[in-house]
């Protein structure tokens, strides 16, 4: 592992390591350009742009031949991860919750990750993880955290219960935590370690599984991708679903749209909750045909807008008058609105239906309606596409779809 690390620029702060500065998932707030570039489909940078920043100004960005880096100092992180690891045998704990509020935190200072990315008692049902490390709850975790008690337990049992976890939240990497031993459980490897013995080499070992385990996706990254896509659209649907307040519904809704614009080949949002001399605006799209074509937005043009409604009834004729002045008045010529119990008329061809018709058959303008129930048949981008396809054509060619 030593011989990862090398200071090839003399940096003062001695020898590091590039290491991967994305992250596996769609994060739309974490999507942004460094340097002139965005991540790679899929992924997301693992800091907010203004702490991104601070390490590029702190020159701790590299920006290599494919993508930026983030250089990890060996000298600050290992001794900071051996010391915090050998402390554990020493002290004395009382219960299992005074044992994660001692590591959990500090552990996610050292490997990188901010406060915000701590979410405690995470899971559904009966499976419950301690914490995770992730860019949001409703996102896959990075890293799923277990914490054990002082009486032990068979190794074997953790490595299956944290397997479950890994399975049904897809999750990269598993750490259980007890005061004499740290497991790390990937999808395919694991190494234990008795910290009692732990040595600054072993610390190493374990900067070496996650550098490893984080890098690179898997060769099955076309599956993986597809069905970490179909968990998470699934994830974003239930929490927007279960959300209560007015403002946490918006924000759930909204996220589920960035997630599914973001990840279509070609579409990006450019801007959300953008405010102009006479509206708001939920969400922008762009369309760059340099990066594929989509037949559907070679004919609308280069923007879209988004309207999200996460409301308990049907969005009604007057909303969906709002929402076409902001396609008027921005001379865009498609539009889709997120409603969770789509919009009046369905049946009877009145209503909210009516308006969206009527502008077709007047200007052109496309307008097309998700409600959870059409989300619940989507599973990655291809499909959210070709459903955006089919609706289009409803409208152009008045059938009952």
């Amino acid at each position: 592992m030593s011989a990862k690390y090398a200071n090839p620029d003399d940096d003062p702060r001695g020898a590091y390591i590039l290491s991967e500065l994305t992250v596996p998932g769609d994060n739309a707030s974490r999507r942004y350009r460094l340097g002139g570039t965005l991540p790679p489909a899929g992924r997301s940078w693992r800091f907010d742009e203004p702490d991104l920043a601070k390490l590029e100004a702190d020159g701790r960005i590299v920006f290599s031949v494919d993508r930026p880096k983030f250089k990890r100092y060996l000298n600050e992180t290992r001794k900071a991860l051996h010391n915090l690891l050998t402390s554990l045998p020493k002290t004395t704990f009382r219960s299992e919750l005074e044992i994660i509020k001692k590591i959990v935190p500090k552990l996610a200072q050292i490997l990188g990750y901010d406060e915000q990315e701590i979410f405690y008692d995470y899971g559904r049902g009966r499976l419950r993880a301690d914490a995770i490390f992730s860019g949001s709850i409703e996102a896959a975790p990075w890293i799923i955290l277990e914490i054990k008690g002082l009486r032990g337990g068979p190794i074997a049992d953790w490595i299956d219960q944290v397997r479950r976890y890994l399975n049904s939240f897809d999750g990269r990497l598993a750490i259980v935590v007890s005061p004499n031993t740290f497991l790390l459980v990937s999808n395919h490897l694991e190494a234990q370690f008795n910290l009692r013995e732990l040595s600054i080499n072993q610390t190493e070992e374990i900067l070496k599984f996650l550098e490893e385990v984080f890098a690179e996706e898997p060769n099955n990254s076309t599956t993986l991708a597809k069905r970490t896509l179909y968990s998470s659209i699934e994830n974003l649907i239930e929490a927007a679903e279960v959300a209560t307040t007015n403002k946490e519904k918006g924000k759930t809704l909204e996220r589920l749209s960035q997630f599914l614009i973001d990840n279509a080949p070609s579409l990006s949002c450019k801007y959300t909750n953008l405010i102009t001399r006479s509206s708001e605006i939920d969400i922008v799209i762009e369309y760059d045909s340099a990066k594929g074509s989509i037949l559907l937005f070679e004919d609308v043009g280069r923007y879209s807008l988004v309207e999200c409604k996460n409301w308990s009834k049907p969005v009604g004729a007057s909303t969906v008058r709002d929402f076409l002045g902001k396609l008027e008045k921005t001379k865009t010529k498609m539009g889709i609105i997120f409603a969770k119990r789509g919009i009046t008329g369905a049946e009877s061809g009145l209503d909210a239906l009516e308006e969206i018709r009527a502008k077709f058959s007047r200007d052109g303008v496309f307008v097309v309606v998700f409600s959870f129930e059409d989300l619940r048949g989507i599973n990655d981008s291809k499909s959210f596409l070709e459903a955006l396809d089919v609706k289009a054509d409803n409208l152009r060619f008045a059938t009952q779809g």
